[in-house]
């Protein structure tokens, strides 16, 4: 069988804006129709799949990223000093929290209605924990999955965080007009978990605001039929 070689479009001397996928569908090549995972899509975003046929037979695929890389655009000193401080507002947000939730003497701590935000709190701070190892140890440059899940993770876990913290602080305030021990007790446990709030909500607002810049991707794909997977 002849091999079919990825048409060039311009200056496309890969063919990765070739018709492949179209022709997959249609029939014109030795693929199946088959469609991957959404996953699979997100996963591989900025990749290019290379088909490559068997000496014996059949084809194999392999992936490369060949998209620009994202790169935080902050100098080398920056870049630690910005993890530093994410992994200081992590460890205060938590501390701050966990002596405010296990605190003896409080009708706060012992309200059903501040266990529900409570609950959502902790659970927000161990996701926040978790994106802000994963922020910590991604690649300095990123491929557009890897900006998603450490990026954005990390600012989804710590609004997360933050909202739920901030509503547990408000209802320790409504929990007063309920009848409790010390109105000066309750408000500062409100206190507190509003000042564990607002250490995640500035993990949010400085990721946000956060440069990025893409970078030059010098990837040489091998001889073979592509496809971009978007």
């Amino acid at each position: 069988m002849k091999k079919r070689e990825p048409e060039k479009v311009g200056n496309d001397i890969y063919g990765v804006k070739s018709n492949w996928k179209t022709d997959e569908k249609t029939g014109k090549t030795a693929e199946s129709d088959f469609r991957h995972s959404s996953y699979y899509h997100k996963y591989f975003h900025g990749y290019t799949e290379l088909r490559i046929e068997k000496p014996n037979g059949g084809y194999k695929v392999e992936r490369y990223y060949t998209q620009p890389w994202l790169v935080q655009d902050v100098s080398s000193v920056n870049y630690i000093v910005y993890r530093c401080m994410y992994a200081a507002l992590v460890l205060l947000s938590c501390l701050v929290f966990y002596q405010a939730m296990t605190a003896d003497g409080y009708s706060g701590n012992r309200s059903v209605l501040v266990a529900a935000p409570e609950f959502l709190s902790a659970l927000g701070l161990i996701l926040l924990v978790a994106a802000t190892v994963n922020y910590t140890f991604a690649h300095r440059q990123m491929t557009w999955y890897d900006h998603r899940s450490a990026s954005g993770n990390l600012r989804k876990a710590s609004l997360f965080a933050a909202c739920c913290m901030g509503v547990t602080a408000l209802l320790v305030v409504v929990n007063i007009f309920l009848g409790v021990d010390s109105v000066l007790a309750e408000l500062r446990l409100a206190g507190l978990s509003l000042v564990a709030a607002l250490a995640a909500l500035a993990i949010y607002l400085l990721e946000r605001q956060m440069p990025y810049r893409e970078e030059a991707n010098t990837t040489v794909l091998p001889q073979g039929e592509t496809h971009e997977i978007w």
